[in-house]
């Protein structure tokens, strides 16, 4: 402790200066509001960069094997029957032409067992695109059980396609949809006659085995498809009140 001597009263012997209760005090206040200073700041820097970054976490990526550059159209063809629906509706069967397109620049390895598992109509094909669809028939999945399909050591030609980019595979499958003969009638499950647009939702993976498995031992031939693809929208022209036939399906 150091000695502090008054001026005028040199005569008298040094005084030792102790700081007041009330000084200690005041000084651990001050201590403890310099350490909240300091340590505050980084504390609520912590916190908001924990939110920011929850609230900016990337999605998770995509498969390997996902439809990307998978390019599909969907040509109407003329209808093959009209079956009756009821009295105010029909189901017109269309034969579809189907292209496959790898617009990748790595092959794609693809199932001949691909199957139609919905259709969407709309008014236009920037309705489709924009999936704002008057009809999105139910999903209908086929499912095979691997009979006559080799999952061998390499994909087989007579139930795989190994596309390189830019080569495509075609199939043709026809496709039933609900139409009311009277577009002004409200008939649930149906789309209204004339001129429309459509895309087909396409099913690629139609086995119960796991794709994850085979796809590592052909990964020297492409990247197997398992991920179901959407063609280009495209026009179709649905018929008001056709000639139709007693098919035996059920009124909606």
């Amino acid at each position: 402790m150091r000695l502090y001597f008054q001026p005028d009263l040199l005569d008298q012997k040094p005084v030792r200066l102790r700081p007041t209760r009330t000084k200690l005090l005041i000084g651990a206040g001050l201590f403890l509001v310099l350490m909240f200073a300091l340590h505050a700041p980084s504390e609520a820097s912590r916190l908001f960069t924990a939110r920011q970054n929850a609230a900016t976490a990337k999605p998770a990526a995509p498969p390997a094997a996902d439809a990307a550059g998978v390019e599909v159209t969907a040509q109407a063809l003329p209808p093959s029957k009209f079956c009756a629906l009821g009295p105010r509706a029909y189901v017109v069967y269309v034969p579809m032409d189907i292209t496959i397109a790898n617009g990748r620049r790595t092959p794609i390895i693809l199932s001949q067992y691909l199957h139609i598992q919905r259709v969407l109509v709309g008014k236009t094909p920037a309705d489709v695109q924009s999936q704002k669809y008057e009809l999105a028939t139910p999903v209908r999945t086929f499912r095979s059980f691997g009979r006559g399909v080799t999952f061998g050591a390499q994909p087989t030609d007579d139930s795989w396609v190994v596309l390189k980019h830019n080569q495509t595979y075609e199939f043709t499958a026809v496709e039933g949809i609900p139409v009311r003969n009277n577009s002004a009638d409200e008939v649930p499950g149906t789309a209204y006659p004339g001129d429309l647009a459509f895309s087909i939702e396409l099913q690629t993976w139609p086995f119960l085995r796991d794709a994850s498995g085979l796809q590592k031992d052909w990964a020297r031939f492409g990247d197997i498809i398992t991920a179901p693809v959407i063609s280009y929208p495209t026009l179709i022209k649905l018929l008001a009140n056709p000639v139709t036939e007693k098919c035996g399906l059920p009124e909606p």
